[in-house]
């Protein structure tokens, strides 16, 4: 059990990281649903390894607490917000596609959807 608690220790502290430095890159343009204003679009940083470094972070953060519990809904619980989440990212993608052109297809070529 306590090496369980170990690793779930580690994700959550690099989930952490992942969250903050997402923040951080993303600046003044951190937001919840999509954005109606004009924006700019964003591959610099952590963005230059992953698509999506913050919703990263928060499936580091969810598997860490399935690891440290150990228990089945809580297990469930974040299988489900993992299946939730990767939808909401096909949407943002979609949106960013439209919003961004090619700038935002060839930056999908070059770097990865998670990691």
């Amino acid at each position: 059990m306590l090496y369980n608690h170990q690793i779930a220790r580690v994700f959550l502290a690099v989930g952490m990281i992942f969250i903050i430095i997402s923040l951080f890159n993303l600046g003044k343009s951190v937001r919840l649903g999509l954005p109606s204003e004009q924006t700019s679009f964003k591959s610099h940083g952590i963005y230059k390894i992953s698509r999506n470094p913050m919703y990263v972070g928060l499936h580091m953060v969810t598997l860490s607490s399935m690891i440290f519990s150990l228990n089945l809904i809580i297990i469930l619980m974040g299988i489900y917000s993992f299946v939730i989440y990767h939808f909401i990212i096909i949407g943002e993608e979609n949106f960013l596609r439209n919003r961004f052109g090619e700038a935002y297809l060839d930056y999908q070529r070059k770097v990865r959807r998670y990691l």
